[in-house]
Parts: structure tokens; C-alpha cells; sequence
């Protein structure tokens, strides 16, 4: 099973101050995040780097000392966010680790995986700020860095799997390339809204297109 490599890195400072171990603590918790989550995403939402925790404690309609006693700041609560993004995506990769998969014709497998992905992240602004936020904070950047890495890592074995002659530095880099290729697709429908049914299944041409050429002779 695919571990949270970049979350086991994180130091104190973006580290939940107290892990809930009740039901009400619990349930603070994830009013804390479900609001972070709405000031984001909602139409008039607010970019995460202008979210304060004033925000957030309003949002969530709870004193900002409550806020305090889970998160020692807002860099910890994106955090946290970051980590919910990132459950989405890591049991696909485990899933498709599998004889039922790995089986498959390899055509198949990859555009099932590439489309299996693109289905479990998340809302388009959520991602685009989510991405944003990691570039503000050292630590939050390096986790992104990380995940980009461990994402890249697993593809380029499914590459290998399948009869790639590249070696897995080469395969590791076209990976990440695909990795940033996608990023780059959010950003695109962040601007041009286009309909979403039609970004989809472009996307996963040009990625499948991508993965192809490690097959080439």
C-alpha cells in the first residue's frame, strides 16, 4: 500500500497540535477543514493565501482559540487538506496494482488509470489552490515536491511492467512531465472554463498519448 511519504516529513509547525481521539474533538476537526474547504470553493470564495484564521474560526463559527488548540496555524490546516487531496489519488495506484489489472492489455490499463485519477481529484479551484498554497511555505512546497515524486515513482513502474525499454530515471521524468502536464489542465479550465466533459476527454488523450512514447522502439 502507497503511504503518505510526504505527510511522515512534515515537522511540528504544519502538524495538527492536538490529534482528535474523541467524537467531538473529531467533529471539530473536520469543521475546521469543511469550512477552510467552503471559504475556497464557494463562488465569492477567498484565495487560500488571503484566508486567515480569523476566517476560517468565522466560517466555522467557533472562537479562533478554539481553532488553536488543534492547528497552531492556517499553514497546518492546509495541510491537512493537502493530505485529504492526496487519499483520493493513492488508493487508485494501489487498486490498479493488481493481477486484475496488471493483466490488462496495456492500451487499456493506462487509459483506465489515467481516467481512474482524473475521476478522484477533486473539485478544479480546490486543486488550483491547493497547488497555490503549496508554493508559499517552504515545507508545504517540498511536500508537493515529494508527492509528485512518489506519483511518479509508481507510474513509471506500471511503465516498466509493461515493457518499457526506458530506464526508470527516464521513465520517472516523463512521469513527473505527465504529473505537471495535468496541473497544467486545471489551470487551463480555472481560465477558459470550458465544458468539463470535453477537458476530460482531451486530457486523457494527450496523457495517454504521453505514456505511449515510452513504447516506442
Amino acid at each position: 500500500m502507497i503511504k503518505m511519504q510526504a505527510a511522515k516529513s512534515a515537522n511540528k509547525k504544519i502538524s495538527l497540535r492536538k490529534k482528535p481521539s474523541q467524537p467531538r474533538s473529531e467533529k471539530m476537526v473536520a469543521r475546521i477543514l469543511d469550512a477552510t474547504r467552503n471559504l475556497v470553493t464557494r463562488p465569492d470564495g477567498l484565495k487560500i493565501s488571503k484566508i486567515t484564521t480569523n476566517h476560517i474560526a468565522k466560517e466555522a463559527g467557533i472562537s479562533v482559540g478554539s481553532l488553536y488548540q488543534y492547528f497552531p496555524n492556517k499553514e497546518a490546516i492546509v495541510f491537512e487538506l493537502y493530505k485529504e487531496m492526496l487519499k483520493r489519488v493513492y488508493p487508485v495506484l494501489d487498486t490498479f496494482n493488481a493481477e486484475e489489472y496488471l493483466t490488462l492489455p496495456r492500451e487499456e490499463f493506462f487509459d483506465r488509470i489515467i481516467r481512474s485519477i482524473k475521476q478522484a481529484e477533486a473539485d478544479n479551484r480546490y486543486v488550483i489552490e491547493m497547488h497555490h498554497a503549496m508554493q508559499h511555505d517552504p515545507l508545504l512546497e517540498e511536500m508537493d515536491r515529494q508527492h509528485s515524486e512518489l506519483i511518479a515513482r509508481e507510474l513509471a513502474k506500471f511503465m516498466k511492467h509493461f515493457g518499457s525499454k526506458w530506464t526508470m530515471k527516464k521513465l520517472q521524468r516523463l512521469a513527473l512531465h505527465i504529473y505537471y502536464v495535468d496541473f497544467g489542465t486545471w489551470m487551463y479550465r480555472e481560465h477558459a472554463k470550458p465544458p468539463a466533459k470535453e477537458t476530460f476527454e482531451r486530457e486523457v488523450d494527450i496523457l495517454n498519448f504521453m505514456v505511449a512514447k515510452c513504447f516506442e522502439s
